[in-house]
């Protein structure tokens, strides 16, 4: 069928057309996408078997407003990761829908492989990243990094809750966007976990008050502490360049450093 005719359907044209059996799946997507398109149409095409047979009109069928919640519950109990993630990012779901999902795919992760994992930590949303983080895998903590959504908030998080591998601390050292945050900076030398190479590595790049707080601080690690009482010897003595550091801007752009 043309697209454009189901795109101009009424609501009883719509009905008609799923009666008689006439769509195909890109039909169906076409009608729930139909301004016209009513409840009794989604509730019409979530009778047909034949038509919730592609997961993604039951993905769409399940945002739809207005449908019985009963019946988007049993829908979203059919669908894969990928489906409840659009689900759970679409605007146009239901609250409590969406945060169904939400749950669903908090389930589905004990079951998901590695690669579903690390995909799924590139394009998740901040209400599901701290399970992703929890999990503790080098993987998907790397994949989480280059997440759009994520804050420098969530990434002193990832250091200060986890035990990641230690390839990921020089990783994060060198991220293009967060090896430049100056408070990743901190988190990573006030980090236990640390590496020692990648913690000194680090603490060179630090202001004059916090290599004095990191000296004083007794969860650091010794030779940390003892590193930045040094550095902080040699810039009172005039040895050591002094660096300051700009903020962040509100997009997480890498600050501009003075020396």
């Amino acid at each position: 069928m043309d697209p454009d005719r189901v795109a101009d359907m009424s609501a009883a044209q719509l009905l008609a057309s799923i009666r008689g059996g006439q769509l195909r799946e890109q039909d169906v997507l076409d009608a729930l996408r139909n301004p016209y398109c009513t409840v009794e149409v989604a509730e019409a095409i979530a009778s047909s078997p034949e038509l919730l047979a592609a997961h993604t009109v039951r993905e769409l069928l399940s945002s739809f407003r207005g449908l019985p919640f009963a019946r988007a519950m049993d829908l979203i109990a059919t669908l894969p990761w990928t489906s409840l993630l659009a689900v759970a990012q679409n605007p146009k779901s239901p609250p409590t829908v969406r945060r169904h999902a939400e749950k669903k795919l908090v389930l589905t992760l004990s079951r998901m492989s590695l690669g579903e994992k690390v995909a799924l930590a590139r394009r998740v949303h901040r209400v599901l990243l701290r399970p992703l983080v929890e999990s503790g895998d080098g993987q998907v903590l790397e994949a989480l990094l280059d997440n759009q959504r994520l804050t420098e908030n969530d990434v002193v998080l990832i250091l200060n809750t986890v035990v990641a591998p230690p390839e990921f601390y020089g990783q994060l050292a060198r991220h293009r966007r967060w090896g430049q945050a100056y408070g990743v900076r901190l988190a990573l030398v006030r980090c236990r976990h640390v590496p020692l190479p990648v913690a000194l590595s680090v603490l060179v790049q630090l202001r004059s008050g916090d290599l004095a707080a990191v000296a004083s601080r007794p969860d650091v690690p010794e030779p940390v502490r003892s590193a930045a009482a040094a550095l902080k010897e040699k810039e009172d003595k005039g040895l050591r360049r002094v660096i300051e550091c700009l903020p962040h801007d509100s997009r997480g752009a890498a600050a501009r450093c003075d020396s």
